[in-house]
């Protein structure tokens, strides 16, 4: 019995590594661009990178009569340059200097950011490249050497998370390289094997003993400043007091110095009052929040007792209240719920970098807190972990889960938010008992207003909850910010009455309130019956989102994005984001494409089109077999000193195939004429696929497709049909 034979070992552990290594590179890549960048700009890089890949199967196609005769050597210098690409590129995306802001409306701007696309994804082509070789090389069992593939890129995209925490994205950056040099020196052919050994095992043995240092040896450096408001620029410290990554954002805790000392939400009439030691907690370097030290200097409460942190919560002092609080951050939510009395408060913060700064890292300035029995704080997904709550609560609140600088480019119109939809509210609003508030804290500008209004309004028209002028109210500050406050109920005069008194004694500015006139929009919003034809009159895009549809931050009409321009530069507290981003990436991704995929290959059509004219004109002649090669008219042309070798391996091949097979393939091949895919794949292959899956050959007692699997090749009656 002749048996196929087995792809080599080396192409096997050579395309899992090299797949592994690709991939890790590919989920940190994420990481880097959002911390140097921003975190959208991170999968946009990541779309283009892909097309490195793109380019190296161009390449294959264009060169394969160079790297066919010796694909294990080619193979050899393509995953030496990845590695050699991939220290290079590490070097340039750490220290090349990019924007502060990316608007993309200076020439400058886009170079800049084409010149960091590119570099990003030298090491895919290279990669792409070993790759797309070994899969070419062993195309006759391509099922096995694939499936190795996928096993290493799914090992490849565990690694990052795992990594982060404990060696950073410097260790992570390591890990990838070992696993380069680990494929170098099982991919070297022989003339090479030693040497490639040789450094393979000094360069990943520096990989293992540098893994736990590098990050702090060499950090990724991330943004100059902070934007807190539209206003308030925050110069970020050249070095941080703590920094570590996790899987989800790098977490840096910054010193603030006294005259920087800042509170999001505070009322205009308590400027003047002193704030306790605070520091910056920066996740991915724009991502801010601040923590206080409201352990040892309680004065600083005073501030937040005046702020619409306790807007809601003032309002159950005295009641012993349940509070459900939807991103900890830097603790201030938390803080007003326990000095308003809360009887229970449980905050969920989805990053536990973020939490391990409460406990480790200045544990005193949360001391108060988690000390507390009252107060739980659990990491999670804030939804998740409402979903999974039994109770009701008499609080639920949420303070502006994102930042104002991460909103700075058009990308972010796209980014989805989960938190801010129709059934998301709808879930909160469930959890609330009898008389319950919701309270969420969004930006200020009109557009974010009325649409989380509109979401609030479309949750509760489906609860049965129609009366909502009486069971909402809104509040605004100076830094832009507003608090929109929905009861599970109507808000009784009591509660009016202390609202108002509350926001006039903090200087907090009242957007809309029960009984009240104040001739505003988002008054004209809330008491229209016609919410649907307001929306639509609207000049942007407010309409409510869902789990489907949850661009909660895009507010541009797609029918109409040219007139997006005049918008381009509007304050992110009024308009997030800009179509033409969007297109302007998807024309800069399509002119890669184009330079790196199909231009080469329409040259190559023209090369093989010439190349086919030219055997034309040698028809009749005698042509010596590599100049047939050299034509296109035959698929092998073996050496002489290989011949015997190379026709038996050839014989070999061939008797191991059924006979079922080799009708199917002649009839393929000699009934061919002018066809489309469809009638390719339609007409001719599941057609003689299902006939050669029925033969005795393949589900006979000793078929093919009863000894898949076991090694055993199928006991063939060898007569042709």
């Amino acid at each position: 019995m002749v048996r196929a034979k087995q792809p080599e070992r080396y192409a096997l552990w050579g395309i899992a590594l090299l797949s592994a290594s690709l991939l890790a590179y590919q989920v940190l890549l994420t990481r880097v661009c959002a911390l140097r960048l921003h975190f959208h700009f991170g999968y946009l890089i990541i779309s283009n990178c892909l097309l490195g890949i793109g380019a190296s199967g161009t390449v294959l196609a264009l060169t394969e009569h160079r790297w066919k005769k010796a694909p294990r050597e080619y193979i050899w210098k393509f995953t030496l340059s990845y590695l050699v690409s991939l220290g290079l590129t590490w070097v340039f995306l750490l220290s090349f200097q990019v924007p502060d802001s990316l608007h993309f409306t200076s020439v400058g701007e886009a170079v800049r950011f084409g010149v960091f696309n590119l570099a990003a994804a030298v090491p895919f082509f290279f990669g792409g490249t070993a790759v797309g070789l070994i899969l070419t090389a062993h195309a006759a069992h391509v099922n096995k050497v694939y499936a190795a593939d996928l096993v290493g890129a799914g090992l490849g995209c565990l690694l990052c998370p795992i990594l982060l925490w404990p060696v950073g994205a410097g260790g992570c950056f390591l890990a990838v390289a070992l696993l380069g040099f680990i494929t170098l020196a099982i991919v070297a052919p022989k003339p090479v094997r030693r040497p490639s050994l040789q450094a393979s095992g000094v360069g990943g043995l520096m990989c293992l003993v540098l893994m736990p240092f590098f990050d702090a040896m060499f950090p990724v450096p991330g943004k100059g400043f902070l934007d807190l408001t539209d206003t308030f620029r925050a110069k970020i410290a050249a070095y941080s007091e703590y920094s570590r990554w996790s899987a989800n954002s790098r977490i840096d805790l910054l010193p603030m110095p006294p005259q920087l000392r800042f509170m999001f939400c505070r009322g205009a009439r308590t400027k003047g009052l002193p704030l306790s030691d605070q520091k910056f907690i920066l996740q991915d370097g724009d991502a801010g929040t601040i923590i206080s030290n409201f352990s040892d200097d309680p004065n600083g409460l005073v501030v937040l007792k005046r702020s619409m942190y306790s807007a809601s919560v003032r309002l159950k002092e005295g009641k012993k209240p349940r509070v459900f609080i939807i991103g900890m951050g830097g603790g201030n939510d938390v803080w007003a719920a326990k000095v308003h009395g809360a009887d229970s408060v449980r905050a969920v913060e989805l990053n536990r970098g973020v939490v391990e700064i409460h406990t480790k890292v200045v544990p005193h300035f949360s001391r108060r807190l988690f000390e507390d029995p009252k107060v739980s704080v659990i990491v999670d997904e804030g939804r998740t972990a409402l979903m999974r709550e039994t109770g009701k609560f008499d609080i639920v609140q949420m303070t502006g889960i994102d930042t104002w600088t991460s909103l700075t480019s058009g990308a972010y119109i796209l980014a989805e938010s989960y938190l801010y939809t129709q059934e998301a509210i709808a879930e909160m609003y469930d959890h609330l008992a009898d008389g319950g508030i919701l309270q969420i804290i969004r930006m200020a500008a009109e557009m974010e207003t009325l649409r989380l209004i509109g979401n609030v309004d479309a949750a509760l028209s489906k609860r049965g909850a129609s009366q909502l002028p009486r069971s909402i109210m809104a509040l605004s500050t100076a830094d832009q910010l507003s608090a929109v406050m929905v009861k599970k109920g109507e808000f009784t005069q009591e509660e009016i009455d202390s609202t108002r008194l509350f926001a006039a004694r903090s200087g907090i500015a009242i957007t809309y309130m029960p009984g009240q006139t104040l001739g505003n929009i988002v008054e004209d919003f809330i008491r229209t019956d016609k919410k649907d034809e307001f929306i639509a009159a609207f000049p942007r895009d407010i309409s409510p989102t869902t789990d489907d549809r949850p661009y909660f931050f895009n507010f541009s009409r797609w029918s109409k994005p040219i007139s997006s321009a005049k918008y381009m530069r509007e304050a992110t507290n009024v308009s997030q984001g800009n179509p033409l981003f969007i297109i302007g990436q998807f024309a800069f991704s399509s002119l890669l494409a184009t330079l790196f995929i199909v231009g080469p290959l329409l040259v190559f059509r023209r090369r093989r089109t010439a190349a086919e004219a030219a055997a034309a004109k040698k028809q009749g002649r005698e042509l010596e077999a590599e100049q047939s090669e050299r034509l296109g008219l035959v698929t092998f042309a073996y050496d002489d000193i290989d011949w015997e070798d190379e026709l038996r391996v050839f014989l070999e091949e061939r008797a191991s195939f059924s006979p079922d097979a080799m009708v199917g393939l002649e009839a393929n091949l000699r009934f061919a004429g002018p066809e489309t895919m469809e009638t390719r794949i339609f007409g001719r292959l599941t057609a003689w696929q299902n006939w050669i899956f029925n033969r005795p050959n393949a589900v006979g007692k000793d078929g093919a497709l009863q000894r898949y699997g076991t090694g055993q090749r199928g006991d063939y009656a060898m007569e042709r049909v």
